[in-house]
């Protein structure tokens, strides 16, 4: 059996059907008294590459974001905390802020690899 840790991870890395992850960590709730993994750049770097290799379609990256967002067993890396959680609420909330698009998607990268995401 999967560790909270264990899929915890594999949601970052998106590495397995997502509903597979997101239903198994139901069983875990959202509540932490602590962060158990940490969200980094290149989480979201490998994601939209994903998405701009055609691996991954709009409504993946939009559930993926959505299954991060507001979890509180789930950091975020030191020094670019803000600015990541803001790109998880934007990949989240497509029809609140801009909606994916290859080149909403570039851009991110761009930013991601150019350390403008602080």
């Amino acid at each position: 059996m999967n560790t909270r840790t264990e899929l915890l991870n594999s949601l970052l890395s998106f590495d397995q059907p997502l509903q597979q992850i997101t239903s198994t960590l139901a069983t875990f709730g959202w509540d932490s008294d602590r962060p158990l993994v940490t969200l980094n750049r290149q989480h979201i770097a490998t994601v939209l590459t994903r998405y701009l290799d055609s691996e991954l379609s709009k409504v993946d990256v939009e559930d993926w974001a959505n299954a991060i967002e507001g979890r509180e067993d789930i950091s975020y890396e030191n020094g670019v905390a803000d600015g990541l959680s803001d790109v998880i609420h934007q990949l989240a909330n497509p029809r609140l802020t801009l909606p994916m698009s290859a080149t909403f998607a570039r851009e991110l990268l761009k930013q991601l690899s150019e350390g403008a995401i602080v």
